[in-house]
């Protein structure tokens, strides 16, 4: 006889990506591999000057070049892009030029050569205003105005509890200050969109993270029904959190497949992803704690200036994050958004998460190092009870994770008071680092179908960037269902035959999406058992379904699931389920990860490697091992490149992006990966599995910094840490005589 927990033993915990035969061998289709009839290609037209209004524009000799369809301008079209810009309205093909390369029309060829020859012969004549490259110009009172309404945004404000009164009570202040560079997403499918027209109808293959996302936002910018716009993306290669809703390259080909009245694909070259499609934004942080004499932190009081370029498509604060992870009595954070004549910003992966998690956690270590404390007591000391000093946590592993983590680092044998080299010295240095990152609960719907031939068919708007998406809504279906994920087929990636999805932004995929399933399988599990407990006379309680079978608790009868419907000549039996958790009040649910280093550096050269890491994280149940280990692993690499190599570097003169491709933009290499350990603290979550993707990127740069910092007693206060500045700084202070 078997129990329904020895039954259960069969769970699947770590999975390869269903998908993965599709990608390495290239059948499948990214937007730019589909084969559409009559398909035009697309070219934008940008403008040649950082700033300006456009005056005229000449279209006359591009129209005469071979295969031009239709060329498209400012002047033509006022259609504002919705999700384009934080603070104003943006148009998709603007009149007044904010950056070099700003869109003002586009072209419409039989090739893609034609397109490109036809943009850059327009003629555009402009009335060009002052331009500014730096937010320290751009805040000068007198500085040329960016937006009709200034250059500077703020302040937001984040705060808590009583500032003045903590800083008041402390015993010890401590300051810093700490700037972070402009980053690229650096995503290997570039921006790509393919639409086209039929009567009033729209459809757009698009290279997006949310098919849903995607499609209101076309709606709502080309004002027309929702239900007249079909969205689809099979597969996406990369995303990094910047493309969640319609992109202008999307609106772009659905304007000039209107105009044409044939389909038009555009896709970006490398060049053109890097500079009009949105990188992470730049900040100058300046901290100061209020602390008392035991270590204990009472506030942090934050002022913090981002470089959003001349657009920047953030929804939230630009500095956030460490106000959730730390257990102070107050908090308070100033925030204001910079506009320069540079390339736009927008979101990238924990969008103001590590340029936070920078700044606080090495001001935390600093506190340390000048308290003559160990930098983990005094995060054990100080980590999150209640979130904002308010909030109870719906499940908190965050000491575990120090814990766990400190004792598979070695890390208090390991860890050593921070001494000067000597010159010429290969010396190294371990650093810690802490971070939280939302887990929201939210709306999901996902449609499961059993079949006579026993297959399952999980219907779900998923798109699978890279984060394995469709392989763990499979196994939830697997696990909570009780059959081989082999039996699973999933209908993916269109909104046309697809239940609603978030997307695969702000790691909600499976908090939301994944919840749906899990409660959508569980309904079909319940239906399946009624069924055969109907046919075969025993009560549902003792019956369970096993490996694709529904058998009996005592071995009696074994019956596969589809046989049973062809037995009871059912058709088919189908689930439909529409979630929406919220936390109950003064709840909340975070991510939580602590992670640890080594490096290694040469005094002689400056030259920093990462010798070891490890990442403990909390991220409640983890429904895929092999895939959540990825997720980490891969933050973490971004991580490493945002610590040192990774920056975009504008143009003084024109304020144009001197890097902007894969030969010049310097991604961290194999040769500079360490071995990365991952461990997972699963903590009971009454929702679930939390976010994962997002944290791990977090505490890395921080991670790093502090190790540097014990290798050599140099602060590094800016990313990327460059060897320039190291050596100057141990040039300058530190090198003691051999």
């Amino acid at each position: 006889m078997i129990t329904i927990t020895e039954a259960r033993k069969e769970i699947l915990k770590s999975h390869p990506r269903i998908d993965a035969i599709y990608k390495v061998t290239g059948i499948a289709k990214y937007v730019a591999d589909w084969n559409v009839k009559d398909v035009l290609y697309g070219a934008v037209i940008k403008s040649k000057i950082p700033h300006g209004k456009v005056k005229s524009i000449d279209v006359n000799e591009a129209k005469k070049i071979e295969g031009v369809k239709d060329i498209v301008t400012c002047f033509d079209d006022n259609t504002i892009w919705n999700a384009g810009e934080k603070f104003h309205r943006r148009r998709v093909f603007t009149d007044h030029v904010r950056y070099l390369g700003d869109i003002i029309g586009a072209v419409a060829a039989e090739t893609k050569f034609s397109a490109k020859i036809a943009a850059e012969t327009v003629k555009v004549e402009y009335e060009e205003y002052p331009a500014i490259f730096k937010i320290e110009d751009a805040m000068k009172p007198d500085a040329p105005k960016i937006w009709e309404d200034g250059n500077v945004k703020g302040p937001l404000v984040i705060s808590y509890g009583d500032i003045e009164k903590d800083f008041a009570e402390a015993d010890l202040i401590f300051k810093g200050n700490f700037k972070t560079s402009r980053v690229a997403n650096a995503q290997l499918e570039p921006a790509a969109s393919l639409a086209w027209w039929e009567g009033n109808r729209l459809t757009v293959v698009a290279a997006t993270q949310s098919i849903f996302g995607c499609r209101e936002g076309l709606a709502k910018d080309l004002g027309i029904p929702i239900e007249n716009v079909r969205v689809i993306t099979y597969y996406k290669g990369g995303g990094f959190g910047n493309k969640a809703s319609d992109m202008n390259y999307d609106l772009i080909a659905a304007i000039l497949a209107k105009r044409t009245g044939r389909p038009v694909l555009i896709e970006f070259s490398r060049e053109d992803e890097f500079s009009l499609v949105h990188g992470r934004w730049g900040t100058d942080q300046t901290l100061e704690a209020a602390v008392k004499k035991d270590g204990t932190i009472l506030s942090f009081r934050i002022k913090a200036y981002a470089d959003v370029g001349a657009y920047t498509r953030a929804i939230g604060k630009f500095v956030e994050g460490p106000e959730s992870y730390y257990s102070t009595r107050s908090w308070y954070s100033e925030i204001y958004a910079v506009y320069t004549n540079t390339p736009p910003t927008g979101h990238m992966r924990a969008p103001p998460g590590p340029q936070s998690c920078f700044a606080t956690e090495s001001l935390i270590d600093e506190i340390a190092y000048k308290l003559g404390v160990n930098p983990l007591d005094l995060r054990l000391k100080n980590a999150v009870t209640k979130v904002h000093n308010s909030s109870n946590l719906t499940s908190n592993g965050l000491r575990e994770c120090l814990l766990r983590g400190a004792k598979e680092f070695n890390w208090y044998n390991r860890w050593k008071k921070p001494e000067k080299p000597k010159k010429g010295e290969i010396v190294r240095g371990v650093g810690m680092a802490m971070a939280a990152w939302h887990a929201r609960v939210g709306y999901g719907e996902a449609k499961i179908r059993l079949k006579p031939d026993g297959r399952v068919e999980l219907f779900v708007g998923v798109v699978d960037i890279g984060t394995g998406a469709k392989t763990t809504m499979a196994m939830i279906v697997s696990r909570y269902l009780g059959v081989p994920i082999e039996n699973i087929d999933i209908i993916w990636g269109d909104t046309e035959n697809t239940p609603y999805s978030i997307g695969e932004s702000g790691s909600r995929t499976t908090s939301f999406t994944g919840n749906a399933v899990k409660e959508a399988s569980l309904e079909l599990r319940e239906k399946i058992l009624n069924l055969a407990s109907q046919f075969t006379g025993i009560e549902k309680k003792h019956l369970e379904i096993v490996n694709g079978k529904v058998v009996s608790l005592d071995s009696s009868i074994e019956i596969d699931i589809g046989d049973l419907l062809t037995k009871t000549k059912t058709d088919y039996l189908e689930t439909f389920v529409r979630i929406n958790q919220e936390l109950d009040k003064n709840m909340e649910r975070l991510s939580f990860a602590a992670h640890f280093c080594e490096v290694e550096i040469d005094t002689e050269t400056g030259e920093i490697n990462v010798i070891d890491y490890l990442a403990v994280h909390d991220s409640g149940e983890i429904v895929n091992y092999l895939t959540a280990e990825n997720q980490v692993k891969g933050g973490i690499v971004m991580g490493i490149g945002m610590a040192l190599n990774e920056k975009l570097i504008f143009s003084d003169y024109d304020g144009s992006l001197l890097n902007g491709n894969f030969m010049t933009y310097r991604l961290p290499t194999i040769d500079k990966i360490p071995n990365i350990r991952v461990i997972f603290v699963e903590t009971e979550d009454p929702y679930g599995p939390k976010s994962l993707g997002e944290v791990s990127i977090v505490p890395v740069p921080a991670c790093i910094g502090n190790a540097i910092f014990n290798a050599t007693t140099i602060r590094l206060t800016e990313l990327p840490f460059s060897r320039e500045t190291l050596l100057a700084k141990l040039d300058e202070s530190v090198f003691t005589k051999v």
